[in-house]
């Protein structure tokens, strides 16, 4: 929380335009700077929700205190940027960073003052007047205000993430002093930057100094022993964990306890109730936008320098093909494309070992539950991402499938997978003995094919193993090794789709199989250009989309 862009960023900016600008400019005058800083900041950091969040509270909390010269409610407050944020991208309901970001807000709103003062009454009892103020200004920002944001987000990172951190009050503690300097300084370093690099150098070095401190200290945290638990929380857990907090948190309310009742006692409750009843609808809604629609979904998902692809079939069945090499980035993508609560995969497929296509797949795993998985038989080794799925597979209590050419997987009624390769001989190039699958859906048809290189595309026409295709995904990121002109030729596709990460050392795709694609006028589609590129199709009609 700490090193995510947040309200403690935006409170750190206008903290300091408005201590720039008041002397020069006035108080009013400052505040408009402040809210226009705040503005491009956004904007520049890429406004995911929490930073919205926090830049629609701080320009509101500006607007009362600093020009209008009234307290804002808080929770008031709070309510109305979230009515805001989900009337114009309701998608945002399910989006984890939203959901951590309001929760965390409200949970410092409604216990960081009680707990303040539960612990001042607790130290006054044995230590001096003046060294309890010491104490709590240094337990406030470093203990207290953590403790106090993670009272309302545990249930959603035991949901989202089925792990309670046991070292992130400490951590926190030990980090938090750093991020001023990390910001003040980066923020020197960018705009130095902007007249010339090297006079952004000297700033910079400032600021890595701090981020250095920053990184060491998390690396050096995260192999503490047990500092997580394991505890995973299904959504009617979750729920059922938040009504337990409010059930006590009303119930202190009438306790005889003063700072709980300012907390408490003023706090709009029929705003709250007519805020619940929005929510309970917009999420009802979002519910209802979650059901299948009829039609077959296709995301060839934008995780980087890697591979992956997720199916979405007419009557809600789920399938991931690879899974990249970045768990964090893969996680990411399947949640902005499936519902929060969705916590199981009806199929999963590796089509070889390596890294950047099954890299992220054992964390899949840790999170949803599946029921298929199919693998191309190399074997696992010791160690490595490969190793790390079936061990998670077997778990789950999985026993993984070996793809076989000619093997077909009817997925439901009209939509099937066919296998094309491998087959009973082995290549001794890794890549060439990638899974290669058909999906056919009525008229439309995908061909997915791994890492392929020249060798199997020969196999594969010398074979006659290959009927035209609708729609290619081009094998091997757009390697030079793959894509021949005579394997183009067979397929005849009218689209052709390439995962790539942005500006990748491998310098995927390659002039020449764009060349070739071009010269037999076949439309690429590339997530390093595009990001996320979505097929659906009702096996007749396809749209095309991209998502940012």
């Amino acid at each position: 929380h700490i090193i995510a862009i947040s309200g403690f960023n935006i409170a750190l900016l206008a903290g300091m335009m408005l201590q720039l600008f008041t002397p020069l400019l006035g108080p009013r005058p400052a505040v408009l700077v402040a809210a226009l800083v705040i503005t491009l900041y956004t904007l520049l950091v890429g406004a995911d929700a929490s930073v919205v969040r926090a830049a629609l509270m701080g320009g509101i909390s500006l607007l009362t205190s600093r020009w209008l010269g009234r307290t804002s409610d808080g929770p008031l407050v709070l309510l109305l940027v979230g009515g805001i944020m989900t009337a114009i991208r309701p998608d945002w309901l399910w989006d984890v960073g939203f959901q951590l970001s309001f929760a965390a807000t409200l949970s410092l709103m409604l216990y960081a003052d009680p707990l303040t003062v539960w612990v001042r009454q607790r130290l006054e009892r044995w230590l001096p007047q003046k060294l309890v103020e010491r104490l709590l200004g240094w337990l406030s920002e470093a203990v207290l205000l953590t403790l106090a944001a993670q009272l309302l987000t545990l249930p959603l990172m035991l949901l989202h993430f089925g792990q309670l951190s046991l070292i992130s009050l400490p951590a926190n503690a030990l980090i938090l002093p750093a991020q001023p300097a990390v910001m003040s300084w980066g923020g020197l370093a960018t705009l130095a930057g902007l007249i010339h690099p090297w006079l952004g150098q000297p700033f910079a070095w400032v600021s890595w100094l701090f981020l250095e401190y920053t990184i060491t200290l998390v690396e050096l945290m995260a192999t503490v022993p047990g500092a997580a638990v394991a505890i995973s929380l299904p959504p009617a857990g979750a729920i059922a964990l938040y009504c337990l907090i409010a059930f006590l948190t009303w119930q202190r309310r009438h306790a005889d306890s003063s700072a709980w009742r300012r907390a408490l006692g003023h706090l709009p409750w029929r705003q709250f109730v007519m805020g619940g009843a929005i929510l309970g609808s917009l999420l009802n809604w979002a519910w209802a936008a979650s059901l299948p629609d009829g039609q077959l979904h296709i995301y060839f998902l934008d995780i980087g320098q890697g591979d992956a692809t997720l199916i979405r079939t007419a009557t809600g069945r789920l399938l991931l093909i690879d899974g990249g090499q970045f768990p964090a980035r893969l996680q990411e993508q399947l949640s902005d494309h499936l519902p929060f609560w969705q916590r199981s995969l009806d199929m999963v497929v590796a089509t070889h070992p390596d890294a950047d296509h099954v890299g992220g797949l054992p964390a899949v795993l840790d999170r949803y539950q599946i029921s298929y998985l199919l693998v191309n038989g190399e074997p696992p080794g010791r160690a490595g991402p490969y190793a790390a799925l079936l061990s998670a597979a077997a778990a789950q209590g999985v026993e993984p499938t070996l793809a076989q050419a000619g093997q077909i997987i009817w997925l439901e009624d009209g939509l099937y997978l066919e296998v094309l390769h491998p087959g009973t001989t082995r290549s001794e190039n890794r890549n060439d003995n990638s899974i290669v699958l058909r999906l056919v859906y009525g008229d439309f048809s995908l061909l997915l094919t791994g890492d392929i290189e020249a060798e199997t595309e020969q196999a594969l026409l010398e074979g006659n193993t290959l009927p035209p295709t609708y729609a290619l995904k081009v094998a091997h990121h757009g390697s030079e090794t793959s894509t021949t002109a005579a394997f183009l030729r067979q397929l005849g596709p009218s689209v052709a789709v390439i995962s790539a990460g942005v500006d990748n050392q491998f310098g995927h795709p390659h002039e020449l199989i764009l060349g070739r694609l071009g010269s037999a006028y076949i439309p690429v589609l590339r997530t390093d250009e595009l990001h996320t590129i979505e097929f659906i199709t009702d096996g007749h009609y396809l749209t095309m989309l991209k998502h940012p």
